[in-house]
């Protein structure tokens, strides 16, 4: 018996090597998929970790340490209660409580606190960090605020019974990396000294700990749920996005093993059908094997056995290491076998068998009935979510079984029309098309090669246009939260210095535009753009960021002239250099009645100077008229600006009004106002230059407010009213943010009272093709580029994260799919070359030409291919129409908007699938 299969084999090598290659294929490629999901699922871990928000990184400790313990001892305890791996951490101590500026005039609420590796993470503008004891560096805002420079002398209080700390500020410095880990703890008002002066106060003092975590820490969300019970189960105040970021590293595993398990389970699905259509034709061509063995004797069973046996063989070897594949694979060619060797010896010795029409019929009704069953899963089934784990059905094997369920009725349609069409050439006298027609119409091999090249393409067709419409919505979202096509950051810098220098390296304004983020690592952040550049770098239309608006009240000149009268009252014009936003003050008195014109040089105004606001210092003894202000004899303010209501306002921030005015007679009329609250009391007045409220889209209600009617926003530290435009996505808060003109926004921020210090991050956006030659000019304008992001980098880095990874799984497997049918495509032309041989051997020797004959081969191969594609691409189409792809493009709720149907995804993927059958087909065809 294994002496006449393995002989069987030789004679038949062709189709053993095929058999052989089908089940090899199909468990490397399962066995693959099955290796590749555990590495896969890893890496994609991996990406979204790398990807996260700094706060969904960080770990932020706080703790309570009372008079006379030991600070350090609190931090060490902490430290022992983290056991996850930490990548950097940071300690440091805190107080609240108020500074007082210089001679006691001004009064801050902010906390004294320490940190380590402090020094390593700011920018000194001036002086130096902190080395000793009793030594303090200030935010730039909160410098301005208390009106303190480098050498001033500071007290911070914190209650009657805690001792005053005197302080001396060394230096005044900006975050060197606003969005870094290291400020996203250190949010709030403060000024930073060592630990020692912290606690000499001799108040309770809060300790912290900032850490952000090594990637490893998030592989085992229960471990670090655990860790963070721990701490809190410490008494000890716990803020962490980790916990939900572990959370949803373990759903991306998941769902890169589901994506890559359904591509696996698809392999091995049209694997097996792929067997099953190659043992099927091999079987009946071992017809007449099996009638001479009938001939000679042989028992059925052992007939059967040796037939069965010549596609056992390959198979078992081609399936060595999947014992389920091989068992099911003896089940299908068991079956094959027994349906082509059922018969007597008469019918076996028949080239033509026999044809069983209800045997044929349930086979096809099944078929239908799959695929019925499939769509209605599919349309049944939720919208499709990455992270939800719902089982294997029906609907995660749709493609084979609807394509296989069209390719059953194309065929039918096809083999008739094929019938009809042959007949009418040769009533009419066409020849070639008479053969090709009533050859094709004959043809059964079509009855099963169809459907299942058709289940191929549609899921070479499925998985491309989902990888594009992935890769497209990827692509939108990167440039959307990148918010132009490159990002250049800047080591910090003034507003209007950043204004000016991108203004001065882009006159055109095409090119590049100057930014600035505020809450960077927050939710909702805020973004201010040079809105009359937004269209041309961003694509946002940002003309209503910026409507018109009184003039600024300019000057160029070091000597001004004021003209005003009081009571022995002194009054500040506070300012701002042209070009750098440097800030600086012109103060004239004291104020008297009836007194001539007063001066002050302001050197910082060579260049040019805006008037910002004007403020009555100390307590105003009567009220102090303004009539004018010039500079160097040509006015400044005019008697009718200064009474005219449209060009100034009070505060707009957390603090209440001091003052109260009246405008008459070309007279502004500044009063002392009793503000009967705790806020900030704002004496100052500020000049109208930008709208209120401040123009704005928002994405998401970032701009609610829940405790005034009015929307509002906080700006660079000081809450603003909002006009904002709903907008469904906005340049770098996506789905939540706001979006304002900076130039505007930063002339209300300038010099408000109550602001709030903000870590702002100065940024440049360049549009696209904006080349290197922009950046050299920046650079020559005076802007440090410190690094840059593209969207085009972006975008790779989203094509590491668990969708995209299993949408690559899918079209690795589909790739695999395609292989197997163009094997099995060969193993049937290769079964039926010997008929068809016949027929052309007989058509020859009736005199029809042998050019004809092969025409005629070629139209019959590649009839059944292209019928298969068309159903194969309208299979995908109806799929994607029905249902949106299995796997989403993003693994939160943001919005995809590329249409599931992508045209040029499908045409491609019909060419390469007409390609490969159509080169397997021909390839048959032209061997004779």
């Amino acid at each position: 018996m294994l002496g006449l299969v393995f002989g069987a084999l030789r004679a038949r090598r062709v189709q053993a090597l095929v058999m052989l290659a089908l089940a090899a294929v199909t468990v490397v490629a399962a066995g693959a998929a099955a290796r590749v999901a555990g590495t896969a699922a890893q890496d994609a871990a991996r990406a979204r970790v790398a990807a996260a928000t700094v706060a969904e990184r960080t770990l932020h400790v706080r703790g309570t340490v009372a008079p006379g313990d030991r600070p350090e001892d609190t931090l060490r305890r902490m430290g022992d209660l983290v056991h996850v791996p930490v990548d950097e951490r940071s300690g440091g101590l805190r107080l609240a409580g108020d500074l007082v500026g210089p001679a006691g005039v001004r009064r801050q609420s902010a906390e004294l606190r320490s940190a380590e590796r402090l020094c390593a993470n700011l920018t000194l503008r001036q002086g130096r960090c902190v080395h000793a004891d009793g030594e303090v560096v200030l935010p730039q805002e909160l410098a301005r605020l208390l009106g303190a420079g480098v050498g001033a002398k500071l007290v911070h209080e914190t209650g009657l019974t805690a001792t005053p700390v005197p302080l001396q500020v060394v230096g005044i410095y900006a975050p060197a990396d606003p969005a870094g880990w290291f400020w996203a703890g250190q949010d709030g008002a403060a000024a930073y000294t060592t630990a020692p002066t912290v606690t000499a106060a001799g108040a309770t003092v809060t300790a912290t700990y900032d850490a952000v975590l090594e990637p490893a820490a998030f592989d085992d969300a229960a471990e670090l749920r655990t860790v963070l019970d721990r701490l809190r189960t410490a008494r000890l105040e716990v803020t962490s996005g980790a916990a939900a970021l572990a959370d949803a590293v373990a759903a991306d595993r998941r769902s890169v093993r589901r994506g890559i398990g359904l591509a696996e389970a698809q392999i091995l699905l049209f694997g097996g059908l792929a067997v099953a259509v190659a043992a099927a034709y091999a079987a009946q061509e071992r017809r007449g094997d099996a009638a001479r063995l009938a001939v000679r004797g042989l028992p059925r069973w052992r007939i059967r056995a040796a037939s069965a046996g010549q596609s056992l063989a390959p198979l078992a070897l081609g399936s060595i290491w999947s014992p389920r594949l091989f068992a099911a694979g003896v089940v299908i060619v068991a079956a094959a076998d027994w349906s082509a060797t059922r018969g007597g010896v008469t019918e076996l010795m028949r080239d033509v068998r026999p044809r069983r029409p209800l045997a044929a019929a349930t086979a096809e009704v099944c078929a239908l009935g799959l695929a019925a069953a499939a769509l209605f899963q599919l349309v049944a089934a939720p919208a499709a979510d990455v992270r939800r784990d719902t089982g294997f059905g029906l609907a995660q094997v749709a493609p084979i079984l609807v394509a296989a369920g069209l390719g059953v009725l194309g065929t039918r349609l096809l083999l008739a029309g094929a019938g009809l069409y042959g007949r009418h050439a040769l009533a009419v006298g066409r020849l070639s098309g008479a053969l090709a027609g009533l050859t094709l119409g004959r043809r059964r091999t079509a009855l099963r090669i169809i459907p299942l090249l058709a289940a191929a393409t549609c899921v070479l067709a499925l998985a491309a246009q989902d990888w594009q419409g992935g890769d497209s919505a990827r692509a939108g979202r990167a440039r959307v939260e990148l918010g132009a096509d490159r990002v250049l950051r800047v080591a910090p810098v003034a507003r209007e210095r950043l204004l000016a220098a991108v203004r001065a390296a882009d006159p055109g304004g095409r090119e590049a535009m100057a930014v600035v983020v505020t809450g960077a690592s927050a939710a909702s952040p805020v973004v201010a753009v040079d809105a009359a550049r937004l269209r041309a770098v961003a694509g946002v239309d940002g003309a209503a960021l910026h409507p018109g608006a009184p003039a600024p009240l300019r000057f160029t000149g070091t000597d001004l002239t004021l003209r005003a009268s009081g009571d022995g009252d002194r009054v500040r014009f506070l300012l701002a250099a042209e070009g750098t936003g440097e800030q600086t003050v012109a103060e004239f008195g004291p104020l008297s009645a009836g007194a001539g014109p007063l001066t002050a040089v302001v050197p910082a105004c060579e260049r040019g100077c805006r008037v910002e606001a004007v403020e009555a210092g100390g307590a105003l003894k009567a009220p102090v008229e303004l009539r004018e202000l010039s500079a160097g004899g040509t006015t400044v303010i005019a008697g009718d600006v200064f009474a005219d209501p449209a060009r100034w306002r009070t505060t707009v921030a957390q603090a209440s009004a001091g003052i109260q005015i009246a405008q008459t007679g070309g007279v502004l009329r500044i009063g002392e106002a009793q503000a009967r609250t705790r806020r900030p009391v704002d004496s100052r007045l500020y000049v109208i230059d930008a709208p209120v409220p401040l123009p704005a889209l928002a994405a998401g209600g970032a701009a609610d407010n829940d405790r005034h009617d009015q929307p509002a926003g906080s700006v660079f530290g000081v809450t603003v009213p909002l006009a904002p435009r709903p907008a469904a996505l906005v340049p770098r808060g996506g789905g939540s943010g706001i979006v304002v003109d900076l130039e505007y926004a930063a002339r209300i921020a300038a010099v408000a009272v109550g602001a709030v210090p903000s870590a702002e991050r100065p940024e440049v956006w360049l549009a696209a093709g904006a080349g290197d030659a922009v950046i050299g000019r920046l650079r020559a304008a005076g802007l440090d580029v410190t690094g840059s992001d593209s969207a085009a980098a972006a975008t790779d880095r989203a094509g590491r994260l668990a969708p995209a990874v299993a949408a690559l799984g899918d079209v690795a497997g589909a790739g695999i799919v395609l292989l197997l049918a163009a094997v099995a495509a060969f193993v049937v032309a290769a079964v039926d070359r010997r008929d068809r041989d016949a027929q052309t051997a007989a058509l020859r020797r009736q005199g029809v030409p042998r050019g004809l004959l092969a025409r005629v081969e070629r139209r019959a191969a590649l009839a059944p291919v292209l019928v298969a594609v068309v159903l194969g691409v309208v299979s995908a189409v109806l799929l994607r129409a029905l249902a949106p792809p299995p796997v989403r493009a993003f693994t939160d709720p943001w919005p995809v908007r590329p249409p599931a149907i992508q045209p040029l995804a499908l045409l491609l993927a019909g060419l390469a699938a007409l390609v490969v059958f159509g080169a397997v087909a021909l390839l048959r065809a032209g061997r004779r």
